[in-house]
């Protein structure tokens, strides 16, 4: 009986082991799925705030040129002309992003609405000409007179209120998205949590398997040895042999306890780390007996080493740990030499040590600028070389990255919600700094950040 319940054990320990490890994994990648979901959410909520300055400036431009319209019509000079005529291109420019702005956010109410301020746009510019036309045809009198008719005043009425319940519809939008970016924050954070529970009963499981399969054997050898003196007892010194194998075992087992409580205490700090002790541990007891059992726990050990790579990748997007325990310039050298190492490339870091220390909002826009423009130069560039330059001077902290590679044509650089440069330009514009990237086909792209600093 002793021999068929042996095998029985490791079976008991490796259930468990592989399907917490599919679990992990699971949960792990639910984390993943979640943070894709913030980022297109932040792309989103960008979308919409650019969209808004788009509003005030497509405002302004109507403004002036029906400003430059009614000086030329009063005063019969034609260099108040020069605004009308300057405002029709970019109110043409303004209006075409307005459309892509709300065809990207995606709500059928905002597409609506950007159509009809287009018309209303086209109607208040189409009365302008009408009255220039006029102007040159009838004469200024007429053309005054009409003017005065307040038709024009209408119709821009009506683009400011347009223009209003636009921005009204933006700011609803982006609080809908801030709200939904929190609860995608809640799910991520209870599923990590469930993530850490489930790691926890996880290991107390397997050490309770262990520990009930090490017991079992201790009792079972004694067990035997019992037995061995019964059917022996006559025999003195197979007595005292017997007695000398109890107190070994006594021995054995106290110093086993013992390795197992301390093992219990100093490695619980890393639950991932610990099952992957004891999965070893196990599979060194078991290879000489079922080497079948030591080859799967083995396989699980690795299965382990890549629950525990895949956690710290995770860990490290939402919020790199080496921020907060060295600062920008050790985080932006592992960052920056790690990348170019998987990828091939030849990495020169020319680090400021004034930079430190910085906020912590400078530091993470400042990682993250350069960890997308990794991910672009790895993805897109076909580069050779990158170079990365932090300074630090008394208005504030600059950042260049440069790359060798094919560069960005126009029409990258003409979309700024490309190959994730609105990202980048609205974590600079929250933190009120400067941001530019210049790409010429053939001889890399170049990216400037300046953030400025509060005075200590």
């Amino acid at each position: 009986m002793a021999d068929n319940a042996s095998p029985r054990a490791p079976r008991l320990i490796v259930v468990p082991l592989v399907l917490g490890i599919i679990g992990a994994i699971a949960l792990l990648i639910f984390a993943e799925l979640g943070y894709q979901r913030l980022e297109s959410a932040a792309q989103r909520v960008a979308a919409a705030l650019e969209l808004q300055s788009s509003l005030y400036e497509t405002q302004s431009l109507v403004v002036d040129a029906e400003t430059g319209q009614r000086g030329f019509l009063l005063t019969g000079r034609e260099e108040y002309l020069v605004p009308y005529r300057d405002a029709l291109p970019k109110i043409e420019q303004t209006g075409t992003r307005l459309r892509e702005l709300a065809r990207t956010i995606g709500t059928p109410e905002l597409q609506d609405s950007a159509t009809r301020l287009d018309v209303m746009i086209g109607k208040r510019l189409a009365e302008m000409e009408a009255t220039l036309a006029l102007y040159e045809r009838s004469g200024r009198d007429v053309a005054l007179e009409l003017m005065n008719t307040g038709i024009g005043r209408r119709t821009m009425d009506e683009i400011r209120a347009q223009v209003a319940l636009m921005v009204k519809q933006q700011h609803t939008l982006w609080s809908e998205g801030a709200s939904r970016w929190s609860r995608d924050l809640s799910v991520i954070r209870i599923g990590l949590q469930a993530m850490t529970a489930f790691t926890i009963l996880l290991l107390l499981a397997v050490w309770m398997l262990v520990r009930r399969e090490t017991l079992r054997r201790e009792a079972e050898r004694l067990r035997l040895a019992s037995e061995r003196v019964r059917l022996e007892g006559v025999v003195d010194d197979r007595t005292a042999e017997l007695s000398e194998l109890s107190n070994y075992l006594q021995t054995v087992r106290e110093e086993e306890k013992s390795r197992i409580a301390r093992d219990l205490h100093d490695e619980m700090g890393g639950i991932l780390v610990s099952a992957k002790m004891d999965v070893t541990s196990a599979a060194k007891k078991l290879a000489s007996t079922d080497s079948e059992t030591a080859t799967r726990l083995a396989r699980a050990s690795k299965s382990i080493d890549d629950g525990i790579a895949v956690a710290r990748r995770i860990t490290e997007d939402l919020r790199p740990t080496l921020l907060d325990n060295l600062g920008i310039a050790a985080a932006l050298e592992w960052l920056v030499r790690g990348t170019c190492e998987r990828a091939g490339l030849v990495s020169t870091l020319n680090l400021d040590e004034r930079a430190e220390p910085l906020p912590p909002d400078v530091s993470i826009a400042l990682f993250r600028i350069v960890q997308e423009a990794l991910t672009n130069v790895v993805k897109y560039a076909k580069a050779k070389n990158v170079v990365v330059d932090l300074v630090r001077s008394a208005g504030g902290v600059s950042l260049t990255f440069r790359d060798d590679g094919v560069g960005l044509p126009d029409t990258a650089l003409a979309n700024r919600l490309s190959h994730g440069i609105a990202g980048m330009r609205q974590r600079v514009r929250a933190l009120h700094g400067e941001f530019s990237i210049k790409g010429t086909p053939g001889k890399g792209t170049t990216i400037d950040v300046h953030l400025p600093l509060a005075e200590a």
